[in-house]
């Protein structure tokens, strides 16, 4: 369980730069059809909402696999890891059923709620390879966990890249009809991003194949005895990782909550909220490389993870972590009015009002990302210990009841101060930070100490 700085950035950073590659991927969708045409990135807006609440689900359930194969990696049991992995392929490729099914009424869902028409057809073939898209890449973070496991995170940001640079060029080629490619628009990106989950996941699938388990060799023995050899394990994978998926809806359902309640204000306000949190989110997504890191790690020492070794192993990464992270939000709040000139362009008397709102918005939230941090360092050592039904209902109260009422408490009596939203919003997470804590140091007490 012994870690040192040194150890703990090059193991995690890797991930972190790998979990950002996930979320540019749609981001840069949107970017692109925005520069096609506004109407498509509208469109494809829309797709991606119900697209993002399924890929968390099945987020979870990647996640969920992870705490049981550091545990089986840990004692070098072989059989169960490639049992387990079947298992996981098996639960993985059902939801992605499921998930095409649902993304193909999309449409209906959209329209049901009261969204425009016009919008919702353009969104009918982007649902469909966003549908195809969702296996390949679940299946991509799950072979990055796996190679981070065996300590190669150089291959992950390799896949990471290979992601990133497939889905630009499919993009430039489909969106816009380049070098002779037809010009689809948002159809084009959706299949562009098809192409690229699949090429990256394939590219991972080899590297992580070279130092793994196949579950090629288990997989007749383990059909003929599918209720003693891989229902338990899916039983399992599913009670750790639901949660996991829960609470990552829980946190963006609660930080999606702030925007409709910014829109109370004024339009400006919500831009410039729209914006910061945007930025926040990025930063967020890096920092859950560092969570990653701590579930895996304590996963595969679990053997010797003692109450004591639990707490030294949170003390050091907590150290490591939140120094890196502050060096990366001064860096942030440096170079803020950059930042602030990709959303509005240069500052002039008519963007003046936005730049301001945004400066006010971004200062008071970067120190707060700090918490944000520890939050999933805590919640990373717990799943590394399978423990994920307590954070998720922390974090239900965490952010729903203290930081909702908080919220709505502040803008009934300042309801001229938009700054209030994010007042309320810190105190979310503050209480939840201050839950897990306490759970964390009981939980280590009650069940590890030796």
């Amino acid at each position: 369980m012994d870690v040192n700085a040194s150890e703990i950035l090059r193991k995690a950073i890797p991930l972190s730069l790998a979990n950002m590659s996930v979320v540019f991927m749609p981001l840069l969708d949107s970017v692109m059809l925005g520069q096609y045409d506004i109407y498509s990135m509208a469109s494809g807006g829309l797709a991606m909402q119900i697209y993002m609440v399924l890929f968390m689900l099945g987020e979870g359930i990647v996640f969920g696999f992870g705490p049981i194969y550091g545990r089986y990696l840990d004692t070098s049991d072989n059989r169960s890891i490639a049992s387990s992995k079947l298992a996981v392929y098996l639960l993985l490729s059902a939801f992605a059923v499921i998930a095409f099914i649902i993304l193909l009424g999309g449409p209906q869902i959209l329209l049901s709620l009261q969204q425009s028409p016009s919008l919702v057809e353009e969104s009918r073939g982007y649902l469909v390879f966003l549908g195809l898209s969702l296996l390949p890449n679940l299946l991509f973070i799950h072979y990055w966990e796996i190679l981070a496991f065996h300590d190669k995170g150089k291959w992950v940001v390799v896949g990471a890249v290979t992601q990133l640079i497939s889905n630009v060029s499919l993009n430039y080629l489909l969106i816009y009809g380049t070098w002779g490619a037809p010009q689809l628009g948002l159809l084009g990106a959706g299949i562009g991003t098809l192409i690229a989950s699949m090429i990256a996941a394939v590219v991972l699938y080899l590297l992580m194949s070279r130092y793994t388990t196949s579950p090629q060799s288990q997989l007749k023995r383990d059909f003929l005895t599918f209720r003693t050899s891989l229902f338990p394990h899916m039983a399992e994978v599913l009670k750790i990782g639901l949660p996991i998926g829960l609470s990552i809806i829980s946190t963006v359902s609660f930080l999606s909550a702030s925007v409709f309640m910014m829109g109370w204000f004024s339009e400006q306000s919500l831009a410039a909220h729209l914006a910061v949190l945007q930025v926040n989110e990025l930063i967020v997504v890096f920092i859950l490389g560092f969570n990653e890191y701590c579930a895996i790690h304590v996963s595969s020492h679990i053997s010797t993870a003692s109450g004591r070794a639990l707490r030294k192993f949170l003390f050091k990464v907590t150290v490591t972590a939140l120094s890196f992270i502050l060096a990366l939000l001064t860096l942030t709040h440096l170079v803020r009015l950059n930042i602030f000139s990709l959303f509005l362009g240069p500052l002039t008397e008519i963007t003046r009002p936005l730049y301001n709102d945004m400066n006010e918005f971004l200062s008071f939230s970067l120190p707060f990302l700090l918490i944000d941090a520890f939050i999933l360092l805590l919640t990373g050592i717990l799943r590394g210990c399978e423990i994920t039904r307590g954070p998720l209902l922390l974090n239900l109260t965490g952010f729903w009841l203290f930081g909702l009422t908080s919220q709505l408490l502040l803008i009934k009596y300042y309801p001229s101060s938009p700054i209030v939203v994010w007042i309320g919003m810190q105190i979310g997470f503050i209480a939840t930070a201050v839950a897990l804590a306490i759970f964390f140091l009981k939980y280590s007490a009650v069940h590890h100490d030796q």
